[in-house]
């Protein structure tokens, strides 16, 4: 018995010592083979494009399907059959978010076409006052306008050439908007036909993907229950719960920060708008779409979207560009300070410091994506963190509040 239970520990031992050596030459093979990867899990996710389309969809109708089940169930008082019940609120979600993007597109592309085609044909006038101002304001200091001027004269008569000889013809006629659109989208391909080929595929992709949207808000509780099933069946009791209540912090976070930063933007980007057209800023719909969509991006957003405004609008009037700085300013103190804790709450229960790290984490990693999902998938990470540490502290008999460990020595122990 002694002998079998002394080889059973080598056998461990060993066994640990395979798996280890495994994992460690698999780490490796990864290294060496890292732009193959890359490279699979792109064919992959292309090959998936109307699955994920369908997730996004789905995350983003689920709120409005409960708020239309809980009506459905309010007005008959709970009688109504659960499969058509659920059916309808899908439903009416999903031309809900429809007609939401539809009216969205109908009311902004129009006002951005105009605004570019105007911005476009009035840049001319706009390059030679900001000539004329630069040489007034280096009057005084001949030698360093002797050198900039000359330059300046070079990149805007470069600029207004491709404005007026290359972009301007391209915007003018149905025909040529879509020859750019295919030089920009699709740089790959060659004619009109070729790109409606590409949008029909896209088409399909999407048509597919309200297809598993509503396949998925449908069976989203068996999915759910087999997802519990199969936790259970792996884990312990214990930790399967604890996967569980973690899986739906998660959840919560994700949801309450996407969809409230959603809604947030689009406040912000129609107050923008209002506020542009009453103070008369020039192209007030362009400018209202950049701050809106830039807004989305957590504590960088303001600045990214306000930065281009102001010196598109500085082109035009540098005094209405300097109201516009002003008025920017109180759009975001008012975001900042009121509507967004409003809307959002404490949604992430992150730090402003700890804000700043993800964004600039999953900035660098991911891009523009990044910078949106990085506050809420930091703060997911963090909330496990922090719940482990309380979990090992609450073992230890050690205070669970940070104030015990200021200082030099552990307060608040017996």
């Amino acid at each position: 018995m002694l002998k079998k239970e002394k080889f059973a520990s080598y056998i461990a031992v060993g066994v640990t010592a395979f798996a280890v050596i495994a994992a460690g030459l698999l780490f490796y093979f990864c290294l060496l083979r890292i732009d193959r990867i890359r490279d699979f899990f792109a064919a992959l996710a292309f090959i998936l494009r109307p699955v994920i389309y369908g997730l996004v969809l789905a995350f983003l109708m689920l709120p409005l399907q409960r708020g239309f089940n809980r009506f459905f169930c309010k007005i008959t008082q709970g009688k109504s059959g659960g499969r058509w019940t659920n059916f309808a609120s899908i439903l009416l979600s999903l031309i809900t978010l429809l007609l939401i993007i539809y009216l969205f597109l109908a009311m902004l592309l129009p006002q951005i076409y105009v605004s570019v085609v105007g911005l476009v044909k009035s840049m001319p006038g706009y390059i030679s006052s900001a000539q004329v101002w630069l040489a007034g304001f280096l009057k005084e200091n001949p030698e360093v306008q002797a050198i900039l001027l000359p330059v300046y004269e070079s990149a805007a008569n470069s600029l207004q050439e491709w404005l007026q000889g290359d972009l301007l013809p391209r915007l003018e006629s149905v025909e040529s908007t879509l020859d750019l659109l295919e030089s920009v989208f699709w740089p790959g391909v060659t004619g009109v036909a070729s790109v409606m080929l590409d949008v029909l595929y896209w088409v399909k992709d999407v048509l597919i993907a309200v297809i598993i949207s509503v396949y998925l808000l449908f069976r989203k509780d068996t999915f759910a229950a087999q997802s519990k099933k199969i936790t259970f069946s792996l884990l312990p009791k214990s930790k399967a719960q604890l996967l569980v209540a973690e899986t739906r912090n998660a959840y919560r976070i994700l949801s309450g920060f996407i969809i409230g930063k959603i809604i947030d933007s689009a406040i912000i980007g129609v107050i923008c708008f209002v506020g542009c057209s009453l103070f008369r800023f020039p192209y007030p719909a362009l400018v209202a779409t950049v701050v809106g969509v830039t807004n989305v991006v957590p504590f960088f957003g303001p600045f990214i979207g306000a930065i281009p405004s102001f010196f598109l609008i500085l082109l035009v009037n540098p005094m209405q560009a300097l109201y516009f700085a002003v008025f920017i300013l109180v759009l975001q103190q008012f975001d900042g300070n009121i509507l967004g804790p409003k809307i959002l709450g404490d949604s992430t229960g992150l730090d402003a410091f700890w804000v700043l790290f993800s964004i600039l984490l999953f900035g660098g990693l991911f891009g523009f994506t990044g910078m949106v999902l990085g506050v809420p998938v930091f703060a997911i990470f963090y909330s496990i963190a922090n719940r482990l540490v309380r979990a090992g502290l609450h073992r230890r008999g050690l205070p669970l509040e940070t104030d015990s460990y200021r200082g030099g020595e552990l307060t608040g122990t017996e």
